[in-house]
């Protein structure tokens, strides 16, 4: 059980409740649709809770919750011995020395009566048969994008936690990022763009296909029969899962659907077509070369191209792509009108402002910090570096200091905010940034244009298609 991620590492914890708190730098538009009601019996200060599949991206939030206050990892559970050996280890070093290690997932939530929630982070077609078993058991989920790879299985999600009344955060951490949701305010509430035409995002990557190494395999090999029940058909398939149509999406839902997500939540609106093409060769010919035991099935890129009518800016199109072959200009989102562009990444390098020569002065013009990127020169992309309030300073300001720590730790913790806000909002303190219905959105983004790639057609998309009824 595993989930993949290639740009950060654990580090310390914090609160995401400051950010809250600075209501100079709230979005108010923020996917945020629960109401605020104590989610953990009274009295009970921590909140215990189950981790599944502690694979590459399992280990990175399994580091990430181990730092946060209050919050106490009751049993981990993998069908991988190696992963179990890893996430068991993990627990009791640092957090719970009585932690559980369970195999069967079924067998964890049958024995943990005293969980509240689960984290699961396996493979995507696992995700709604363990989400809704976990729901309909009480608990909580925060469960990994892509919420499924059908969109069926996800619309079942949805369902699942609204019968169950209980709380589903989707893993599409740059909502809950202090950084997007400046993005979101520069943009709605200052016009900074102008008029938004144009989105363009990317995320490449250099994904090699290599086999599992014999060692791995003569250690921590899981007996065939083992395999077969949780649908795999061999240690390639489990280890390499994502190449497959039966269990993933491709890069399309692994890597794109966190920027799609994006383009959706910044014009306020799900796209109305989209336009795919797609195709795994080189992927074919590598796993063929290097011996990898099985035949790629998803892409090894995309490219997409979506049509928006957003009621804030009117036609935008929206051109995206993915590469696993290459590695160049890594990943980023940029927004662009007639007054200025707005340039985002989880990677602050990559993040700046730059206004048109034909753009009005701004109102607070005179105070944001400038900066040169590429032969460009703009402006800081950060809440208080691109609006500066004058004669402020972090000493004397509680919120500003409380923000400038957010905003520090939020340049290489990026999964540690989502975490911290289903947390908070488990305890009634905080509403979900992304809830079931935002993640249903973006899963039919993205598996509507691996569709229109395997088609080779254009889909119409209606805003009946992005609801679950």
């Amino acid at each position: 059980m595993s989930e993949d991620t290639n740009h950060e590492q654990a580090t310390t914890d914090m609160t995401r409740r400051t950010f809250i708190k600075a209501a100079a730098f709230t979005t108010g538009a923020m996917a945020m649709t629960q109401p605020l009601w104590s989610q953990v019996a009274a009295g009970k200060d921590t909140i215990k809770i189950g981790m599944v599949g502690v694979g590459r991206q399992g280990k990175i939030l399994l580091n990430y919750i181990l730092q946060i206050p209050n919050v106490r990892v009751e049993a981990v559970c993998d069908i991988w011995s190696y992963s179990q050996r890893l996430g068991g280890g993990l627990v009791k070093r640092s957090n719970n020395p009585d932690v559980r290690v369970y195999g069967e997932y079924d067998e964890m939530l049958a024995a943990e009566k005293d969980l509240d929630a689960v984290i699961i982070a396996t493979p995507d077609f696992l995700h709604e048969p363990m989400t809704n078993k976990a729901l309909a058991a009480g608990l909580h989920v925060y469960c990994e994008k892509e919420m499924s790879n059908t969109l069926a299985a996800a619309a079942s999600m949805v369902t699942a936690q609204r019968a169950s009344g209980k709380l589903l955060q989707i893993g599409h951490q740059r909502r809950s990022n202090p950084y997007y949701q400046h993005a979101y305010r520069l943009m709605h509430n200052d016009k900074f763009c102008g008029d938004v035409t144009v989105v363009n995002g990317q995320w490449n990557q250099l994904k090699p296909l290599r086999p599992l190494p014999a060692k791995m395999i003569q250690r921590y090999s899981i007996p065939q029969d083992v395999l077969e029940k949780h649908g795999y058909g061999s240690m390639a398939e489990f280890y390499d899962w994502r190449w497959f149509n039966k269990f993933a999406g491709g890069p399309m839902t692994d890597l794109g659907s966190h920027q799609v997500d994006i383009f959706a939540w910044l014009l306020d609106t799900p796209p109305k077509s989209v336009m795919a093409f797609g195709n795994a060769h080189h992927a074919i010919a590598e796993a063929k070369a290097n011996n990898v035991g099985f035949v790629p099935e998803c892409f090894d890129h995309t490219l997409a191209y979506y049509e928006f009518d957003s009621p804030a800016f009117g036609p935008v199109s929206a051109f995206y792509q993915v590469v696993l072959t290459s590695s160049h200009g890594g990943f980023y989102e940029v927004f662009m009108g007639d007054s200025g562009s707005v340039r985002i990444s989880e990677i602050r390098e990559k993040s700046m402002m730059l206004k048109e020569k034909v753009a009005d002065a701004l109102a607070w013009e005179d105070q944001a910090e400038q900066v040169t990127q590429g032969g460009d020169t703009g402006y800081q992309f950060d809440p208080l570096k691109s609006r500066k309030q004058k004669g402020q300073t972090a000493e004397a300001n509680p919120e500003l200091a409380e923000m400038e720590e957010k905003l520090e730790k939020a340049k290489s913790k990026v999964h540690l905010l989502h975490l911290e806000n289903f947390f908070a909002a488990i305890r009634g303190d905080e509403k979900l940034t992304c809830p079931a219905d935002v993640g249903y959105e973006t899963a039919v983004c993205v598996l509507k244009a691996n569709e229109s790639a395997l088609t080779g057609k254009k889909i119409e998309l209606t805003h009946d298609d992005f609801k679950v009824a």
